[in-house]
């Protein structure tokens, strides 16, 4: 009988790999693992609506708790749709003021960045000013739209505007000084937002 000695079916690739008795190429084969483990887009993109959600209550709701961290994550996609309903709210009573809206937004934010910064030991960081300041356009977006049903010009109206000034400066002022460790100081750091916060309530009611 005579020997013969077979070669194991394995041929090599050019590429590198081999090749075994299935004609299918050796090595790892590619798993969704990876796919699995990527972030959604929209948190790629720095948009997480449950955040969004949390901040929003938190500025409807200022008596409510807030700790530290709140602030954390500084999205700013929340402060962008609330600066567009404001502008599409003033747009419905026949006002185009967008250019208004982010030209004191920006003033107002860059402006808050170096006041916090002076007053502040921890400093803080554009996004978060931006973020903050933002969210609590919240108040003045209602005003907006409460401006289409009723009349701003007149006693009670000007109360109104007073109130939403007031409710806005508080809910800014809240978040600053927790975030930041400012609480001596909550005085001094509502008055400039209480300013920022009157001029939009001036471009909202005239």
């Amino acid at each position: 009988m005579n020997n013969f000695q077979f070669m194991n079916n394995q041929y090599a690739n050019p590429s590198g790999g081999a090749y075994d008795n299935t004609g299918r190429m050796g090595g790892s084969t590619p798993t969704t693992d990876s796919f699995d483990s990527e972030l959604p887009l929209l948190e790629e993109l720095g948009i997480n609506f449950d955040h969004i959600r949390i901040k929003t209550l938190t500025v409807l709701n200022p008596l409510k708790k807030i700790d530290s961290h709140f602030m954390d994550d500084t999205d700013l996609g929340g402060p962008i749709f609330f600066a567009l309903l404001l502008g599409f709210s003033l747009l419905m009573s026949r006002k185009v003021q967008f250019g208004y809206i982010y030209g004191l937004g920006l003033i107002g934010c860059v402006s808050m960045y170096f006041v916090l910064n002076l007053m502040s030991e921890n400093g803080i960081d554009i996004y978060r000013v931006v973020s903050v300041l933002g969210y609590c356009l919240l108040p003045m977006v209602i005003l907006s739209f409460l401006s289409l049903v009723i009349t701003l010009n007149g006693l009670v109206g000007y109360v109104i505007i007073i109130l939403f000034i007031i409710w806005s400066t508080y809910s800014a002022s809240k978040m600053f000084v927790k975030v930041l460790s400012m609480i001596d100081q909550r005085i001094l750091v509502a008055y400039p937002v209480a300013l920022l916060y009157t001029g939009f309530a001036l471009i909202t009611a005239f």
